[in-house]
């Protein structure tokens, strides 16, 4: 059954836009008809539809559904590859569970970020929400505005760097223990620079192998997402 995102208020939902013009137009929803909503903020119920026009739905929840939660607060720090590529991470990395999306710019990216930013955001934002609906989970990722790789790794929590020349840890054993919020940065198709990865360690960094195979920049993105959340 696919499920539409919603503003719950205590028993009662509301959807409008386009969730509401697809319940209307598409499924030929009506009065009494079960569907599934969820608050993209972690939480998935069941519920009922009372009333339904081509541009709002109201109902009531049923029942929460319980899901399984993450053992993460993965934040993937990223370089922008090309357009299908990066809408294909940002897909990839949804369905996985990743929490966080930054855009990061390095000293070896190629695409111009910044550039029209507010149209690509709001693009990016409509590929993870069609992600979250897909495999029916419950908490739609942040995609945070573009940083430089010096702020990005301020930012609070574990940081962890993908790297092509660390052969001895493993991706697997870098996100063992106690430490609950983590960031993982992918490189772009150049990789990071020698003063970046410097940088990074004196910022206690922990540089790890995601395996004996150099990887294009969006296969890292999916496996580094697929093996830290596993």
């Amino acid at each position: 059954m696919p499920q539409y995102i919603a503003e719950i208020t205590g028993e009662r939902f509301l959807i409008t836009g386009d969730e509401a013009k697809h319940l209307f137009c598409v499924m030929r929803a009506a009065e009494g008809d079960n569907i599934k909503i969820f608050d993209g903020r972690g939480k998935k119920f069941n519920a009922v539809i009372k009333e339904v026009a081509k541009d709002i739905v109201v109902g009531s929840v049923i029942s929460e559904i319980a899901l399984r939660p993450l053992p993460y607060n993965l934040t993937l720090c990223f370089a922008p590859v090309d357009k299908s590529k990066t809408e294909e991470i940002l897909d990839k990395c949804t369905q996985l569970g990743v929490s966080s999306f930054l855009p990061v710019i390095t000293e070896r990216t190629e695409h111009d970020i910044l550039k029209k930013w507010e149209n690509k955001k709001e693009r990016w934002e409509q590929i993870i929400i069609a992600a979250v609906k897909q495999c029916e989970t419950a908490f739609v990722p942040r995609l945070l505005a573009p940083q430089k790789f010096e702020q990005a790794l301020k930012i609070p929590g574990k940081t962890i760097i993908a790297y092509e020349k660390e052969n001895s840890v493993s991706l697997s054993s870098a996100v063992k223990g106690e430490e609950k919020a983590i960031k993982i940065f992918i490189g772009p198709a150049g990789g990071f620079s020698p003063r970046e990865v410097e940088e990074a360690v004196l910022q206690g960094a922990v540089l790890v192998t995601l395996g004996v195979n150099i990887m294009r920049a969006e296969t890292a993105a999916i496996a580094a997402a697929a093996i830290a959340l596993q």
